[in-house]
């Protein structure tokens, strides 16, 4: 599947994958992102029924606190 990262393709295997394995592809793993899935952002408990497919558009970015 093709679909947009943060504005750039990226191509994939799969036809459809779920967020969180996305995520753990793309190296975020349990790392907190806030995610706006084809211009809806995303509440972190959405993250486990959303599903990405070919075309859909993603946002992802990583949360880091600091001081």
């Amino acid at each position: 599947m093709i679909l947009k990262l943060n504005g750039e393709s990226k191509e994939l295997v799969a036809s459809e994958m779920a967020l969180p394995e996305l995520l753990n592809q793309l190296g975020f793993g349990e790392r907190p992102v806030l995610v706006e899935h084809n211009g809806t952002a995303l509440r972190q408990r959405e993250h486990a029924d959303t599903v990405v497919a070919e075309g859909d558009q993603l946002e992802i970015i990583l949360i880091v606190a600091g001081g």
